[in-house]
C-alpha cells in the first residue's frame, strides 16, 4: 500500500499509519510477504466443483452476533445480508442457482463461539463462502476456513487479523475494510487541519484517552497517543475499562479535575458510549469529544439523545450519504421498518453482492481458488464505497489515508452528530456537511 499526499496538498508533513505504527512498536502492518512455509493454501473441497453446476441452492454463511450485547450490530449484518440475497436471487442467482443464507450466531463473541460456527458452516452446512462483521482477535477460526476451502470475508478492522493472513500465506480470507491503526492517523490529520484552519483552537495540547481492554481498542489508543506525542501533546490520562461499562463517574471525575483539550474514547460498544456522552453532558469540559465507531449503531442516538450533539466518530467502512447509499437506506427502512445503521448493514449487503460477482466470474462458486482469484481482480463499488484489496494481506485499501483517488479505495469516514443528525465531515467528495464546534465549546 503506497502512502500518498492528501488531495488538498500542503507543506505540513502528513502523519501516516506507517509512521505511527513504527512509533507504537506494532509490527507487521505493511509489506509482509504472503506465501511463507507452513501457510494455509485454500483448495476446492473434494467433489464440490463436480456438483457446482447442478440443482439446489448455494449456501452462504453469515457469522454475526444476533443475540447478546452486540446484537444491535449483528441484526444490522443479518438484515443487510438478507437484502443482498434478495437482489442476487431476483437477478437469477449465481450461475443460475439461488443463494440461501445460513446464519451462525456468535453471541457474546467468545472465541469458542467463532470456532463452533466456523466448523458448522464449513463441515456441516458446506457453505460456498461466509462473511461477518467480527472475528476473534487471535484469528483462531481462520484455519477452519482456509483448510476447508471456504472463502471468508469480514469487516473486523483488526490489524492482527490482516497480519495473520499475510504471515500464514492464506489466500481466501479477505478483510473488507481497512485496519484500525488508520483511525488514529486519519483523526490526527483531521484535527491538525482544523487547528491550522482556525476551525478549532484546543483549550490545551493535552488529551485523555480511554480504551476498552481488547486489542482493537488498545491498538487505536496506543497509536493515537504516540501520534499526539509526536505533535507535542501530553497525555494526561489513560485508562482501560471492561465492557459493557455504564458508570463513567471515576473517569469523568479525573477529566473534570484536569480538563484536557481532547477526549478520545476507543470503547466501541454503542451503549457504553451513549452513557459516556450523557454523563459528560451534565458538566462538560472544554474538550473535543471523539468516540470510536459505536455511534454508527442506531441505538446510540436513541440512548444518548441530544447529549450526542457535537460528538465526532469514525468508521473505516460505512454507508455513504450519496445516491447509492441513500437508496439502500430507503430500501432498508421500507423492508424492516427501522433506520439502517451507518456501517454493518451496508457492508454485508456489499460483500454478498461482490462475492456473487466473483463466484460468477469463477464459473464455480465452490472453487475457492478461482473465487479468491476473481475477488483479487475486482474493483467493486458498493454502498459503502470502493473495495480493492492489497496483494500482501488481502485487506481493503483506505482513501484518503493510503491512496488519493476515491475510485481506488475504501473511504475512511468521519462523522459529527449535529442536531441529532449524522453529518459526514470527511472525506471529500462524499461529505454532506462541515465540522462545527460543539455547543459546549462555543
Amino acid at each position: 500500500m503506497s502512502e500518498q499526499q492528501p488531495p488538498h496538498g500542503g507543506k505540513r508533513k502528513r502523519i501516516t499509519r506507517r509512521d505511527l505504527v513504527r512509533t507504537a512498536g506494532l509490527t507487521g502492518l505493511i509489506g509482509i510477504a504472503a506465501g511463507g512455509a507452513g501457510g494455509y493454501f485454500a483448495a476446492p473441497r473434494g467433489g464440490a466443483s463436480a456438483t457446482a453446476g447442478g440443482g439446489g441452492t448455494i449456501k452462504f454463511g453469515l457469522v454475526a452476533p444476533v443475540t447478546g450485547p452486540y446484537s444491535g450490530d449483528g441484526q444490522e449484518m443479518e438484515r443487510g445480508a438478507k437484502l443482498a440475497i434478495e437482489d442476487i436471487n431476483a437477478a437469477g442467482g449465481v450461475l443460475g442457482r439461488e443463494v440461501e443464507l445460513v446464519v451462525g450466531d456468535v453471541g457474546d463473541q467468545a472465541p469458542e463461539n467463532f470456532i463452533q460456527v466456523a466448523e458448522r458452516l464449513v463441515s456441516r452446512e458446506k457453505v460456498a463462502a461466509a462473511s461477518g462483521g467480527y472475528t476473534t482477535t487471535t484469528s483462531v477460526e481462520f484455519p477452519t476456513y482456509a483448510e476447508g476451502g471456504v472463502p471468508l470475508f469480514h469487516t473486523n478492522t483488526l490489524q492482527a487479523n490482516s497480519d495473520y493472513v499475510a504471515e500464514h500465506g492464506i489466500t481466501n480470507i479477505f478483510q473488507c475494510c481497512p485496519t484500525e491503526p488508520w483511525y488514529a492517523s486519519g483523526f490526527l490529520q483531521l484535527m491538525t487541519d482544523w487547528i491550522d484552519s482556525g476551525a478549532w483552537t484546543p483549550s490545551s495540547q493535552t488529551a485523555a484517552v480511554i480504551a476498552s481492554n481488547d486489542s482493537y481498542s488498545i491498538s487505536i489508543a496506543t497509536v493515537m497517543m504516540d501520534g499526539l506525542k509526536e505533535l507535542g501533546w501530553d497525555i494526561t490520562m489513560y485508562e482501560e475499562v471492561s465492557v459493557p461499562y455504564a458508570d463513567w463517574g471515576p473517569q469523568l471525575s479525573k477529566i473534570r479535575n484536569d480538563p484536557p483539550g481532547l477526549i478520545f474514547v476507543t470503547d466501541y460498544l454503542a451503549g457504553d458510549l451513549a452513557s459516556f456522552a450523557k454523563q459528560f453532558a451534565t458538566a462538560p469540559t472544554p474538550s473535543l469529544l471523539y468516540q470510536q465507531y459505536g455511534p454508527s449503531v442506531p441505538e446510540y442516538l436513541e440512548l444518548a439523545g441530544d447529549a450526542a450533539d457535537g460528538v465526532i466518530w469514525s468508521t473505516t467502512i460505512g454507508t455513504l450519504p450519496d445516491d447509492i447509499g441513500t437508496r439502500f437506506r430507503e430500501r432498508y427502512l421500507d423492508a424492516f421498518g427501522t433506520e439502517a445503521g451507518l456501517s454493518q448493514s451496508g457492508a454485508q449487503y456489499d460483500i454478498l453482492r461482490m462475492w456473487a460477482q466473483a463466484a460468477s466470474r469463477a464459473g464455480d462458486p465452490y472453487d475457492s481458488d478461482k473465487v479468491s482469484a476473481a475477488m483479487k481482480g475486482l474493483t467493486f463499488r458498493g454502498v459503502v464505497g470502493t473495495y480493492r484489496f492489497a496483494e500482501e494481506d488481502l485487506t481493503a485499501i483506505p482513501y484518503p489515508d493510503a491512496v488519493n483517488d476515491p475510485s481506488l479505495g475504501m473511504p475512511h469516514l468521519t462523522y459529527q452528530i449535529q442536531q441529532q443528525e449524522q453529518v459526514l465531515i470527511s472525506p471529500e467528495p462524499y461529505i454532506n456537511g462541515a465540522f462545527e464546534l460543539p455547543g459546549w465549546l462555543r
